[in-house]
C-alpha cells in the first residue's frame, strides 16, 4: 500500500492537484516548486509546528514520487528520493549520493539551502519519527 492511499481524500486532493501540475515539468522545475512548497508552509506555520511542517512536506513529496516514479538519473529527483519515506527509494538515493560526492554539490547549486533542508527533515523525523513499515513502494 502506498503513502497516497493511506492520506485523507483532501491532502489526496492537494497531492492530484500537484501531479497535473508538475507531470508536464522536468525534474528540476518540479524539485524547485517542490522547495518553494516547502519554504511557503514554513514561513506561514508556527515555529513551533515545524517539525510537522516538515513531515507533511516529505509525506506530499513521498506521494508525488509514487505519481511521478523517480528517475535516479536526474540530481533533483535523486535528491527528493533522499528525503521521502520510502525506504527503498531513500537507500537507492543515499547510496547513489555516496558513490558520486558531485551529486550533492550538484543539489547545492540548484538549491543553496538543500543541506540545511536536508538536516531540518532529518530532525523532524527523529522529532516525531514515521512508524516503521507504514510507507510501501509500488
Amino acid at each position: 500500500m502506498t503513502l497516497y492511499e493511506h492520506f485523507p481524500a483532501d491532502i489526496r486532493e492537494v497531492v492530484d492537484a500537484y501531479v497535473v501540475d508538475l507531470r508536464p515539468e522536468p525534474w528540476r522545475i518540479r524539485f524547485l516548486l517542490l522547495i518553494d512548497l516547502l519554504q511557503e508552509k514554513l514561513e506561514t506555520g508556527a515555529t513551533a509546528a515545524h517539525w510537522s511542517l516538515l513531515q507533511q512536506w516529505t509525506g506530499i513529496v513521498t506521494a508525488i514520487l509514487e505519481h511521478l516514479p523517480p528517475n535516479s538519473s536526474v540530481v533533483e529527483c535523486l535528491g527528493l528520493m533522499s528525503i521521502s519515506f520510502n525506504d527503498q527509494w531513500r537507500a537507492q538515493a543515499l547510496g547513489q549520493i555516496e558513490r558520486d560526492p558531485t551529486v550533492l554539490d550538484r543539489l547545492v547549486a540548484v538549491c543553496p539551502d538543500w543541506e540545511d533542508i536536508v538536516e531540518t527533515v532529518l530532525e523532524a523525523y527523529q522529532e516525531r519519527p514515521i512508524k516503521a513499515g507504514q510507507v510501501r513502494g509500488r
